[in-house]
């Protein structure tokens, strides 16, 4: 039987990644050595910005104020945590036009680059509001670029992502993948090549996982693969204190789902 030529990429991309092996450029002057905050006890691996899925995954560059990650989930809109966008001075939210996603981003290289033009964030989201587990369940934003990256970078489209779902999965042993621009290794994008998802927090809309997760990280993607394509699961927004065997916080992906269609219809682009 032959395989899709999707779920053979896939199979390909998981196995660059948990061997660590990534397509460097010839003229690939010097090795990337950053610092790890996990020390001895780091999973991640350098994943090519260059080749999709990891296209669609991009640094939110936030004016000179940090980052965050965000992914591609629509023509013109992306995904990302809503404390990404929040403005600490003001209480409230950055204006558009300091929010740049730039994609493939790859120490000073990139494939794609736009400006936002609207923050969509969710309901209830409260930008004063103190950081804990509950607070997630409103912890994501969709923002609308200027420019559609989709014909570059591809998408990554949302799965249905709840608690039956999640063990329908585990049940399958899917493998998850989380990747980001994390805060010690900004200038190239990381990966977990086996991200464990636990579940979900009791009473709570929130996916909990054990992906190596840093600042930086925030917004970024939990995907697999459903055999024909790769689809998102969570958007990451929080991480215990203590990383090194700690506790992630995510978004699933039914928490905007329906804002993200309802945005793609306005927009035109669904």
């Amino acid at each position: 039987m032959t395989l899709p030529i999707r779920v053979l990429a896939f199979v390909a991309a998981l196995l660059m990644l948990a061997t660590g092996v990534h397509a460097q450029s010839a003229d690939d002057k010097y090795k990337y050595k950053p610092n790890s905050v996990f020390g001895a006890g780091d999973v991640r691996v350098k994943a090519d910005s260059r080749v999709y899925p990891w296209t669609a995954v991009g640094r939110f560059n936030k004016a000179g104020r940090g980052h965050c990650t965000a992914t591609v989930v629509a023509p013109r809109i992306i995904v990302t945590s809503a404390h990404c966008v929040a403005n600490r001075y003001t209480g409230g939210l950055m204006p558009p036009e300091d929010l740049h996603f730039v994609a493939g981003w790859d120490r000073g290289e990139y494939i794609f680059h736009s400006v936002a033009s609207e923050i969509h964030t969710a309901p209830g989201y409260d930008p004063n509001r103190k950081a804990t587990v509950s607070a997630v369940v409103y912890d994501w934003a969709l923002i609308v670029l200027e420019k559609d990256p989709s014909p570059v970078t591809g998408i990554v489209r949302p799965a249905p992502y709840t608690e039956k779902i999640f063990w329908d999965l585990r049940n399958k042993k899917t493998v998850f993948t989380q990747a980001g621009y994390s805060g010690d290794r900004g200038q190239v994008l990381t990966a977990d090549p086996d991200c464990k998802m636990w579940g979900f927090t009791k009473g709570l809309l929130v996916a909990e996982h054990g992906c190596q997760a840093v600042p930086g990280d925030s917004g970024s993607p939990i995907i697999f693969s459903d055999g024909k394509e790769y689809r998102l699961a969570a958007v990451h927004a929080a991480h215990t204190k203590n990383r090194v065997g700690g506790k992630g916080f995510a978004v699933p992906t039914v928490s905007f789902m329906k804002a993200l269609d309802e945005l793609s219809k306005k927009l035109g682009t669904n």
